[in-house]
């Protein structure tokens, strides 16, 4: 697995596994074991799959808002 990172507005976006269209050997069911797989590697991270990139990649996790009650 290669991991690449670049900047997306201003957040390091990360590409944990790049996966070829034409390759038929990976199935959805392996790409989507590996989500969780990469979650509990990276719990600092959002991990998704990105459609344009064609990966599964991660942007750090952003800090909760916290509601301030009136």
């Amino acid at each position: 697995m290669v991991e690449t990172s670049h900047a997306i507005g201003g957040a390091r976006k990360m590409v944990h596994l790049r996966i070829d269209p034409n390759d038929e050997t990976m199935t959805l069911a392996d790409v989507l074991a590996k989500i969780p797989e990469l979650q509990r590697k990276h719990p600092d991270r959002e991990v998704f799959w990105d459609g344009d990139e064609y990966a599964i990649c991660s942007l750090p996790k952003r800090a909760r808002a916290t509601t301030i009650p009136h």
